[in-house]
């Protein structure tokens, strides 16, 4: 079979798709990768992908643009005429679906978050529900991340409960995330790695961290991530200039490989307002790394309070405070017994090879 993987970024499909792309290869599929080009691309190409490049503008909506998206798209799947195509981020789900639907191509399509438009909730989220009721009118399959977000799309008529499938976020590699020991000191060290915007509770983060540093409570905190001058919701290079000014706060560009960044902390924090699930919460619980996350979709899922962690309230500087003294003040033995039962939550839920076997059984 032909397969194409479509997506706003190649470094998402190899970070979150590669061991999936590689079980397809293996039983003889051709894989095709469908997006713009990075840096990632040459790894795809390097494990058996072929690569077809387009333009793509993520975080805004141009009539005329989008319009050749559309072009580009049909243009490319005539080409290779797929026997599926497996579409996410917003663009790809919504114009990559609706040019299949038009090509009689099965459409596979991953609800890996529902993003900032349905946090914020405004005549935009209008306009993609209603963008999305058109290009999921004739999909094959949608994936969920979570339970919620499968419920919402079915109550709003977007998706009927047939098509819908549920499946344990994207996976994590048991064996590349594998369990580190987590070293505790007198000075308990907290992380925070990810997209640094808003939505993820990155502000609370840091004004929970210049809470305990205000009190002299001995713990580190680190911030690992990019700035993203053209989204408005990202936070700025002044933010942490003013974060840096306690010794105890860190920040250090994103890198691709965060294990090593995992293994340094004793704690993974994301405050989030809204996931698909955490990907990267479930990499820090492979590890062994307890978490501090919010009630909110997506996270509450991953977070067994006082188990692999402390839940929070969502958009709350006091209660992510408190979550953080709380941590720090458990004795050696409870926090050892938070690490050890981390990994065997995620082993038993979230492995990679189960979210694989989902897809086999889609792709027949």
């Amino acid at each position: 079979m032909k397969i194409v993987f479509f997506s706003n970024s190649s470094w998402s499909i190899y970070n979150f798709r590669r061991n999936l792309i590689k079980k397809l290869i293996h039983n003889g599929n051709k894989v095709f990768i469908l997006s713009p080009k990075y840096e990632s691309t040459i790894k795809l190409k390097k494990i058996g992908c072929n690569i077809v490049e387009i333009k793509m503008q993520n975080n805004s909506i141009n009539i005329l643009k989008d319009i050749s998206l559309l072009l580009d798209i049909k243009r490319n799947l005539q080409q290779i005429s797929p026997d599926y195509i497996l579409n996410f981020t917003i663009k790809p789900l919504i114009y990559g679906t609706f040019v299949a639907n038009l090509m009689n191509i099965k459409s596979i399509c991953m609800m890996t978050g529902l993003g900032t438009i349905f946090i914020k909730k405004n005549f935009l989220t209008l306009l993609v529900i209603g963008m999305y009721k058109i290009s999921f009118s004739k999909v094959y399959r949608v994936i969920f991340q979570n339970k919620d977000d499968k419920k919402l799309f079915i109550n709003l008529g977007i998706i009927d409960n047939q098509r819908a499938i549920l499946s344990p976020g994207s996976g994590v590699d048991l064996d590349y995330f594998s369990y580190k020991k987590n070293v505790f000191t007198k000075k308990t060290k907290f992380l925070f790695f990810g997209r640094l915007l808003n939505e993820k509770g990155i502000r609370e983060f840091i004004e929970a961290a210049n809470m305990i540093n205000k009190l002299k409570i001995n713990c580190e905190f680190k911030i690992v991530g990019n700035f993203d001058k053209n989204n408005p919701s990202s936070i700025s290079e002044n933010d942490i200039r003013e974060f840096r000014k306690f010794k105890n706060n860190k920040f250090k560009k994103f890198q691709l490989d965060v294990r090593d960044i995992i293994k340094w902390a004793n704690c993974v924090v994301l405050p989030s307002y809204r996931e698909g699930t955490p990907r990267g919460l479930l990499e820090s619980l492979s590890v062994g790394r307890p978490i501090i996350t919010t009630d909110a979709v997506g996270c509450r899922e991953v977070i067994k309070n006082q188990k692999n962690g402390f839940k929070v309230k969502i958009k709350d500087v006091n209660s992510l405070f408190l979550a953080i003294k709380l941590f720090h003040k458990q004795s050696k033995k409870k926090k050892v017994e938070m690490s050890k039962y981390s990994r065997k939550f995620v082993s038993k839920k979230y492995s990679i090879n189960k979210v694989i076997k989902i897809y086999e059984k889609i792709l027949i």
